[in-house]
């Protein structure tokens, strides 16, 4: 018994830990540079995207208030230019025309 007692013990602290780990320490920050900027809600350009991503893990456990419930991160929902670069969106179809 006073095993089983030391592991749920052991469990419970280790998840609180988690938990806080994920706490955001930042969330001012992170609503100027994600939720309230061009970058991270309007523009569909790849530089966009690939800065919104690196902004997000400089960011861990913030979010945004407007995001849907269950969405934890930038990459973890739609947003602005999700598959609209590359080969893939409205950039791959059709000829370019040469001058």
């Amino acid at each position: 018994r006073t095993m089983k007692f030391a592991v749920i013990i052991a469990l419970t602290l280790a998840a609180q830990g988690a938990v806080a780990s994920e706490k955001c320490r930042s969330q001012a920050t992170f609503d100027e540079r994600m939720c309230n900027s061009h970058m991270c809600t309007d523009c569909v350009l790849d530089w966009c995207m690939s800065q919104c991503q690196k902004l997000q893990e400089e960011h861990p456990g913030c979010r945004c208030q407007s995001w849907a419930e269950g969405r934890d991160s930038y990459s973890g929902g739609e947003y602005q230019g999700k598959g609209k670069y590359g080969d893939v969106g409205d950039y791959s179809e059709g000829m370019s025309e040469t001058v």
